[in-house]
């Protein structure tokens, strides 16, 4: 069984002068900028990395209807019956 904890963030990167705050913080403590966009940034930037949900398949097969068959092959199941060599055609 895999476990993946919640993305969290854990470190706000200033987006005016590059440092790193804590995530609790409302202005950075170097230069007093609002943390706002920063941590929004961040957050993005998570959900980004996310992986997203495997498209659903089909398990039937596709697109067979017409595939050449290997001579001798019998035929498959639910296919009409070959017409013998020479028969009349209806």
């Amino acid at each position: 069984m895999c476990f993946r904890p919640a993305a969290t963030v854990t470190i706000v990167k200033c987006l005016e002068c590059g440092t790193f705050n804590k995530p609790t913080d409302a202005t950075c403590k170097k230069c007093g900028a609002d943390l706002a966009e920063s941590k929004k940034a961040a957050e993005d930037a998570i959900a980004a990395s996310t992986p997203a949900a495997p498209k659903e398949i089909s398990l039937t097969p596709q697109g067979l209807d017409n595939a050449p068959t290997a001579p001798g092959a019998p035929p498959a199941p639910g296919a009409p019956a070959p017409k013998a060599p020479g028969a009349p055609k209806a």
